[in-house]
Formats: C-alpha cells, sequence, structure tokens
C-alpha cells in the first residue's frame, strides 16, 4: 500500500449524490470542505442558518436512513451553513453516516499513513473577542443560530498544539494573506470585490494565517469564498512573525447577523492545574510567550480553495499523496481503517479537563492580544507538558485501540414530526469519552 488517491470538493451544499457521481471510481479517500449540511430530515432545519427560501434538504438524509451508501471513505469539517445540532452531538468527531466521517469541531485522523487535521466553523472577530465559554444548545435563539459555528478560542488552541509534520489540514476559510502566495491578479479577476477586504488584510481567518505558519502542513485546503485558488507557501529561514489582523471574516456570505460588541478582558498569566503528576512539568518556569519556530529550507504548503458544488464551477480536484517515509511505521499504513490521532486524544482530554476547573481563568484570556500575535497565548506553554504526558500513556496502548470504531447509529428521527429541535445523545461520542476519558459535552 503507497500513494493515497484523493478526491477535494469545496462546499458541498448537500448536493452529494452530484459529488460522488463526479469522483474517480478510483479515489481512495474524498475530502469535503465544510457547508456538508448533513440534514436528517427537514426537523434540522432548525439547527440550519439559511434563510428559509434556499433551504434545501439535499441528499444526506438518504445515506443516513441507510437507502443510499457512500462509494468511497469521505470525511468533512464544517462550515457556516451546517446541521449545527448534529454536529454539535459530534463534537470530537464521529460516522455522521456509513463511510462519512465528521472530524469534529477539531480533530485529527491518520488514514493510510496519511495524518489529517483540522477545525470546523468560521472565524468571527466579535465571537472570538468575547471568549465567553457560553456553549450553543438546541433549540437555537436567532442569534446562537449564528454564533453556533463561530470558530472559539478552544479549538484554536487544540489545533496549535498539534504537531508539526501534519499531512493535510482542512479548514473551511481561508489563511489571511494566503492570496500573496498565488496569483493574485487572476483572483481578482474572477472575484474583483475582494480587493477591499485583501487590502485591508480581511479576506479570510487570521487564525488560520497564524496555524499555517506554525503548523506548516504539506497540504491545506479551504473553500468558503466559492472560487478556485492556489498557492505555495514556501518557509525558508522564516520566523513565526506577529499575525497582526483586524479581521471580522466580512466574506461570511451575507449571513452573518451578530449585533455583538467587543469585550476585552484582562489576561493572567499564571494557572494551577489539577491533573496527575503534573508538578513534575509545572516546577519549571514557562516563558510568557510560545517560541517561534524555524522551518526547514526546502519545506512548502501546497494550498488549494475551491468553490462550490455547481455548474461551471471548479470544485472538484484529484490529487494522489504518498505518505511521507516518517509516517509508513504507523499502523494505519498497512490497514485500510482510520485511526484516530493518540496527540488530539491527548489535547482533548488535556484542554477539556482544564476548561472544568479554570473556566474563571480561561474567561481571563485577552483574546485581543491573542489575535494581535497568538504567541501571546502562554496557556499553550502551560498545557504542552501535560498533553505530552498523556501522549505518552496513550503511546502505550495498542495500536488496535486507535481505530476508529465503526458505530454509526441512527438517533435523530429520519422523518419530521413536526416538533421542537433538541439534542440527541450520541453514543459515538459517549464511547469516545468514556474510552479515553475526555471529558463529555454538555448540551443536554
Amino acid at each position: 500500500m503507497s500513494s493515497v488517491r484523493i478526491a477535494i470538493q469545496g462546499c458541498a451544499h448537500g448536493e452529494l449524490e452530484q459529488i460522488y457521481a463526479k469522483i474517480d471510481p478510483k479515489t481512495d479517500l474524498l475530502l469535503i470542505l465544510g457547508d456538508f449540511q448533513a440534514l436528517r430530515s427537514t426537523q434540522d432545519y432548525q439547527a440550519l442558518n439559511v434563510p428559509a427560501k434556499y433551504r434545501a434538504l439535499g441528499d444526506f438524509h438518504s445515506y443516513y436512513s441507510g437507502a443510499l451508501t457512500a462509494p468511497c471513505l469521505t470525511i468533512f469539517i464544517g462550515g457556516n451553513h451546517e446541521n449545527s445540532a448534529y454536529l454539535q452531538e459530534l463534537k470530537y468527531g464521529g460516522w455522521v453516516a456509513p463511510r462519512m466521517y465528521y472530524l469534529g469541531e477539531f480533530g485529527s485522523v491518520w488514514y493510510r499513513g496519511i495524518q489529517i487535521a483540522g477545525w470546523s466553523g468560521i472565524f468571527n472577530r466579535s465571537t472570538f473577542l468575547r471568549n465567553n465559554m457560553y456553549v450553543e444548545k438546541p433549540p437555537y435563539r436567532r442569534d446562537e443560530l449564528v454564533s453556533v459555528y463561530h470558530q472559539k478560542l478552544t479549538a484554536f488552541i487544540k489545533l496549535y498544539m498539534m504537531n508539526h509534520d501534519l499531512d493535510v489540514v482542512m479548514s473551511h476559510d481561508w489563511p489571511v494573506g494566503i492570496e500573496d502566495y498565488g496569483d493574485k491578479r487572476k483572483l481578482l479577476a474572477l472575484k474583483p470585490f475582494f480587493k477591499k477586504d485583501i487590502e485591508n488584510k480581511e479576506l479570510g481567518s487570521p487564525l488560520n494565517k497564524f496555524l499555517l505558519h506554525h503548523l506548516r502542513p504539506r497540504y491545506w485546503f479551504s473553500a468558503h469564498l466559492h472560487v478556485l485558488f492556489e498557492a505555495s507557501v514556501s518557509y525558508k529561514g522564516e520566523v513565526n512573525s506577529k499575525e497582526q489582523s483586524k479581521s471580522s471574516n466580512n466574506d461570511e456570505i451575507a449571513l452573518n447577523m451578530d449585533d455583538e460588541t467587543e469585550k476585552e478582558i484582562s489576561n493572567k498569566d499564571k494557572i494551577n492545574l489539577d491533573m496527575d503528576e503534573e508538578d513534575l512539568y509545572l516546577s519549571n518556569p514557562q516563558p510568557k510567550k510560545t517560541p517561534p519556530r524555524m522551518s526547514p529550507s526546502d519545506h512548502s504548503t501546497n494550498f488549494l480553495a475551491l468553490d462550490k458544488c455547481g455548474k461551471r464551477r471548479i470544485h472538484l480536484r484529484h490529487i494522489t499523496i504518498t505518505p511521507d517515509e516518517a509516517h509508513q511505521s504507523h499502523p494505519s499504513y498497512k490497514d485500510n481503517k482510520l485511526y484516530y490521532s493518540r496527540r488530539a486524544i491527548a489535547i482533548n482530554k488535556v484542554l477539556e479537563t482544564y476548561l472544568k476547573s479554570h473556566e474563571d481563568e480561561f474567561r481571563g484570556i485577552n483574546t485581543r492580544k491573542i489575535l494581535e500575535d497568538p504567541h501571546n497565548l502562554v496557556l499553550v506553554n502551560e498545557l504542552m507538558p501535560l498533553v505530552e504526558l498523556e501522549l505518552r500513556k496513550l503511546s502505550g496502548m495498542k495500536d488496535e485501540l486507535f481505530i476508529v470504531p465503526e458505530s454509526f447509529k441512527v438517533v435523530a428521527p429520519t422523518e419530521d414530526d413536526g416538533s421542537q429541535l433538541k439534542f440527541y445523545p450520541n453514543n459515538q461520542t459517549e464511547e469516545y469519552c468514556k474510552k479515553f476519558d475526555v471529558v463529555s459535552p454538555d448540551l443536554a
């Protein structure tokens, strides 16, 4: 088993049958970059931020009910037009239907020696600055229907703490400034209204800009802006620079209906953690900023953004990825199953445990300073030793325990009975939390 044949799809908008009809029959893996719209029935319209006249059930319900089966393994992230209720039920990831895997609010998995990571939703400056730890729950208020898919500081920290040898990172919105690494003139010819946002450093997410230059994966795939764009980001001799941006992600396709105020809150540099063996690591002074990193001179990231599904739109691309030599020792390399990333599990456990007992300290993080320069996020330095500790524990477990179980079950009705939307506990989330001792989401 060597190279992996991958199809990459931009925004899906529920058009799964059309997408599957267009992919090469020999495709091993399909990646969908958001706006998947996993609508189980019309009841889920209550969790979808789309004007009523544009709502459509789409194709997913047929895969959920078992009437149809995906022809290949499919991994997707969430965007800003989703059935947020279903995705919240699978916070840590899981099967939304057979052969269709949601990566989670944040997540990372291995497939045939390739490590894939990513996060769902889009950046919104007001929501990120507020950092109030509020968790939206169905039934959603109008404002919650919007803020539920805004990326939170918690998910940013999780992706921040991932390893630096990732093969693929998936995000819905683009990294700010990515246009400087590709054909900007052609992009503006296709989308002239991008000009102002580019000049104001508001086209995309400043968080993704930092993560791109920090993680430096082999590939970074995005969607959201409904246009094909390619770029190559070289890091030759680059030191992570301050990521200054006042981006508000105005490209939220006119569906950001927030009327929010920004609130600056104070920062507290030191925290106390309540996890075993922590004193061994926290007894030494921690640096106040995360250090910049240098990159090998021959390293670069291939960036690809795709259009939404539709006629005369370039929304699908086929590529072949050969696993890095260092990854060929991973158990997934000679297997056709999906594997959890041990590091992602460790990160979920450490951060969610911390949040249970340090909510006030977390709220006290100065998110304005983080947007000015994410190296100000000193919490990463405090938590990283605990992540490494948990990772060592997980490394002692048998490889087969990290195979993602194919435990999909229909947990919500496949027909709309006219009732108010509610939370449906998902067996996959319960099993994940119990198996790896991760804090369960509170959505009831």
